[in-house]
């Protein structure tokens, strides 16, 4: 690949990037100023819309008439007009173009969708891509631009009867590139490793396997950028258990019969690979005491920034990869709060875990975790307290009027006059057995804790709320990098009990008034979690959208999990 065109095409990008960094420094200067006229506008240009003649958009001039006519909703209460949507209505919840639908990763229950306006397109190239790699630009040396990106995007999209199509956005890149999906396959192979076979794959195609053959080809890979820092673990860990398969297809420019995919992408694919050995000999140095110490700078030496969400909810992997895979020294641009419905912060710079709420994205409210349902305390921006949790209220560009996210965040600094916020836990996924209102950020803590305090090498966790019993109990179900056959798992539950009461307090009073027993530690089996993920990938659901199952919440779940729960026999 012309390293010279992958130069020239990061620094056009980041040269834009600049700008777009520079434009977003004046904006967090007045941010409600910035976020009222956004909410004016989107109220002017659908006032003629169903939605908008029903709850009187023509006649809102304030923040205040909005908040007073127009109700905070959930997905329920629009899912009927998504549907008319889907089958090809216009101006019913946005006058905006729109030709797809992006569906979400459907963690609980059934994937939703959200139309993908030109609008809420536009806000995602400029504060998704552009911006970060106007960061990049302000604050790593360039030679970030002299290799490609390891690419770990994944998605389809399937055609409806109106003609619209659902599923990733990725998906539809190829159909607004002129030239076609030979172009696509140009642009996005000058920028990252892989080919088009891997970005959009066909349905049972070993997704990893073309990306992770792909990059390793490639000695002068510059880093990554993924949806969460789950993925990019989950395909180093695709690299370790697939080495040797891996290296000899390198070395002989051949797809092992093992590689599930169809005979016409094999066909494709091939045309696009050439025996290797020098590289296989590299890559077999790299890994000749394994894979137990950091490897990626021996694959990749120039590997320089990693970009995606890695702070809070994520810091599993996050340090996960700098202890097992990088041994630092790589610069981290964690993702702001963003979803398949919008864009509400992006990254403050480089290795820092806070992101700043973005004015021009979204109109943004904000609703104190402890007011439950009372709408009434819903605040705006400017009225913000640091260190207080609260849930996103969005109204995005894409036909979303005051929408519940069920995300929460806490506010920790300011950034000019801009709030500056961490993901904290999704407010539908606490468990709350007895009222004690657990969060995914208390059962982090504990785990954690507990796993540098019985020195557990973690990979992941998930919690079962254990209603099967009496009283309730949190089940762990604790994956470790390697097998476990012999542990303390006395010490183990009364280490993780500890820690789970500090990190909420009151659940030590439900157990000592016998509302809930003492929790119950279990160990999974060694990549039980990539299982998961591989398993609704094989059903369906996106590999670069899957979140971790912090908290078991449906039968299917529970079943998988405890499916794979090792036999551990109690140490004397």
């Amino acid at each position: 690949m012309n390293n010279k065109m992958t130069f020239e095409l990061y620094e056009k990008n980041s040269t834009q990037g600049l700008k777009v960094l520079e434009e977003f420094k004046e904006e967090t200067k007045h941010p409600m100023e910035n976020n009222t006229a956004l909410l004016m506008q989107l109220l002017e240009d659908n006032k003629d819309t169903e939605y908008g003649k029903r709850y009187g958009f023509a006649k809102i001039h304030s923040i205040e008439e909005y908040q007073k006519r127009v109700p905070v909703i959930t997905y329920d209460d629009i899912a009927p007009y998504l549907e008319r949507m889907m089958d090809g209505e216009k101006n019913i919840l946005t006058a905006y173009t729109y030709d797809h639908f992006n569906e979400t990763s459907g963690t609980i229950g059934v994937p939703k969708v959200v139309p993908m306006t030109d609008k809420q397109s536009q806000v995602y190239a400029r504060y998704n891509n552009l911006l970060n790699y106007g960061i990049l630009r302000a604050e790593v040396e360039e030679n970030w631009m002299k290799g490609r990106g390891f690419c770990t995007s994944s998605g389809n999209c399937k055609t409806l009867k109106s003609g619209l199509t659902v599923g990733e956005a990725s998906a539809k890149m190829a159909d607004y590139i002129k030239g076609g999906k030979d172009a696509f396959d140009a642009m996005i192979r000058s920028i990252y490793t892989s080919p088009l076979e891997g970005l959009n794959p066909e349905p049972g195609s070993d997704a990893k396997y073309i990306h992770c053959r792909f990059a390793l080809m490639d000695r002068d890979v510059r880093g990554i950028i993924t949806s969460f820092y789950s993925v990019i673990v989950l395909f180093l860990r695709y690299i370790e258990d697939n080495l040797e398969l891996l290296i000899h297809d390198i070395e002989t420019g051949t797809i092992s019969e093992e590689v599930n995919l169809s005979d016409e992408v094999r066909r494709s694919l091939l045309t696009k690979i050439e025996p290797m050995p020098e590289r296989a000999a590299e890559l077999r140095e790299a890994f000749r005491n394994g894979t137990d110490t950091p490897w990626v700078k021996k694959v990749w030496p120039n590997f320089t920034y990693l970009i995606g969400a890695g702070g809070d909810g994520f810091e599993v992997y996050d340090r996960l990869i700098k202890t097992h895979y990088t041994g630092g020294g790589v610069k981290n641009i964690y993702s702001g709060v963003t979803a398949s419905e919008g864009l509400w912060s992006v990254p403050s710079g480089i290795d820092d875990f806070d992101s700043i709420l973005a004015p021009s994205a979204a109109f943004l409210e904000f609703l104190p975790v402890e007011a439950g349902d009372d709408f009434s305390k819903i605040v705006t921006m400017d009225k913000l307290e640091v260190g207080k949790v609260y849930e996103f209220v969005i109204t995005n560009l894409s036909g979303f009027w005051r929408y519940r996210m069920s995300d929460a965040v806490m506010v920790t600094g300011m950034y000019n006059q801009t709030p500056k916020v961490q993901f904290m836990y999704r407010v539908n996924r606490t468990i709350n057995l007895a009222e004690e209102k657990t969060t995914e950020k208390a059962l982090q803590i504990a785990v954690e804790n507990t796993c540098a305090e019985m020195g557990i090498d973690l990979a992941d966790f998930s919690v079962y709320p254990n209603t099967d019993v009496t009283p309730n109990r949190y089940d762990f179900l604790i994956e470790p990098l390697r097998e476990i056959t012999e542990f303390d798992m006395k010490a183990l539950k009364e280490s993780i009990y500890r820690h789970l009461i500090e990190a909420n307090p009151v659940y030590k009073d439900c157990c000592d008034d016998n509302w809930l027993e003492k929790p119950e530690v279990y160990f999974l089996q060694p990549e039980t979690s990539i299982l998961y993920r591989d398993m609704m990938v094989f059903r369906g659901a996106s590999m670069s959208q899957l979140k971790p199952v912090r908290v078991i919440m449906n039968e299917r779940q529970r079943k998988f999990f405890f499916g794979l729960v090792q036999e551990v026999r109690q140490t004397e």
